[in-house]
């Protein structure tokens, strides 16, 4: 028997001239950094779903998270508290409420702080959620509003900056119980339509955020 190798072996001349493993099915690189991981490797960079939150709302990891200014993302953020209660007040006045209301003003606050703040943090995503729900609140108060200045036969730009219908609102608030109960439905219904419009926008992100 001869023990000499195959005429067709590759011949090694050192460490260095080993050959790169090629693509095969069902091939694992052990886990490690550099060249033990070829560039075609799957392992060799980050999986899809831990990057989708990142790129759509530019989260990021804990060496940009400390360049966050959370101070100007808030006040980004706050822009879009008016937008949404304009929204709302345009679809109540059409006798309607819409979770749509509720969760454009959470991806809008979240985009918002993003362009302000330059990341996106844990703490930034507990001030999207107090922006979106101040929005949701001043959205119904809004609503009343609008039926004050109905009430007042008037028109609503008339009467931006009027205290007519707050001075209205203000005395039925405080003296007429009925006008309190008649709104008492709305009200929960508004809260429904806002949990359930942001809840799946909030969801991602602090997901998207769970390790800063």
């Amino acid at each position: 028997m001869s023990d000499s190798s195959p005429s067709n072996a590759p011949e090694f001349s050192g460490r260095d001239a080993r050959p790169t493993p090629e693509p095969q099915f069902g091939i694992r690189v052990p886990a490690g950094q550099g060249p033990e991981i070829p560039s075609w490797h799957p392992e060799a960079a980050p999986s899809q779903q831990d990057t989708t939150q990142s790129k759509r709302f530019n989260t990021s990891a804990a060496g940009s998270v400390s360049r966050e200014d959370i101070g100007r993302g808030t006040l980004f953020a706050l822009a879009a508290l008016p937008i949404g209660v304009i929204l709302w007040m345009i679809i109540w006045n059409l006798g309607w409420m819409s979770s749509l209301v509720t969760y454009a003003a959470a991806f809008m606050a979240a985009k918002f702080y993003v362009m302000g703040a330059g990341a996106l943090s844990r703490k930034g995503v507990w001030v999207v959620a107090v922006v979106t729900a101040a929005t949701a609140l001043a959205s119904f108060l809004g609503g009343v509003w609008l039926d004050a200045v109905k009430f007042l036969g008037r028109e609503p730009l008339a009467m931006v900056m009027s205290s007519e219908p707050w001075a209205l609102m203000a005395d039925n608030f405080a003296y007429n119980p009925d006008f309190v109960g008649s709104y008492m439905g709305d009200f929960l219904l508004a809260l429904l339509f806002g949990a359930l419009g942001c809840f799946f926008t909030l969801r991602q992100l602090f997901a998207a955020t769970k390790e800063s």
